[in-house]
């Protein structure tokens, strides 16, 4: 199974190092995350805000960004076919536009989003698309890829 890692299920990985969702990263299993390039730059971005909340001190947080990149598998935003930002910009139009490499990504691989926002979750499933996988899913092993 593959997933499309969002930037808020990282980021909660690294505030909490030992919960359920970096326990679902650490976990030996069939699972496979990828995301779109710019991901780790927003982690870096809000870095210093990471490590105010973080648990860990900053080599122990350093080396926890350092097991997420060597465990999704980043794809560039230049790769996602114009067809399929489009089609995004329309979906999260109203939401998030921040999100937008997520979806684009999600409509060119057709791979689940795994996310923590609720404001994107809901304004996306209102618009009709079932696009996200839940904690719950992951540990349930009841991703399924969209047809």
């Amino acid at each position: 199974m593959i997933v499309i890692s969002d930037s808020s299920v990282v980021v909660s990985a690294l505030i909490s190092p030992n919960g359920s969702i970096a326990g679902i990263f650490k976990e030996k299993s069939k699972l496979q995350f990828t995301a779109p390039s710019f991901l780790f730059e927003e982690i870096e971005k809000h870095y210093s805000k990471i490590a105010k909340v973080s648990p860990l001190n900053n080599k122990e947080l350093k080396a926890q960004v350092a097991f997420y990149k060597s465990r999704i598998k980043i794809i560039d935003v230049l790769e996602i076919p114009e067809k399929h930002l489009q089609t995004a910009f329309k979906i999260v139009a109203g939401v998030d536009f921040n999100d937008i490499y997520f979806v684009a990504l999600n409509r060119y691989k057709g791979y689940k989003i795994w996310t923590l926002d609720k404001k994107l979750i809901n304004g996306v499933e209102a618009k009709g698309y079932k696009i996200f996988v839940t904690v719950n899913d992951l540990k349930k092993g009841l991703y399924k890829k969209r047809n």
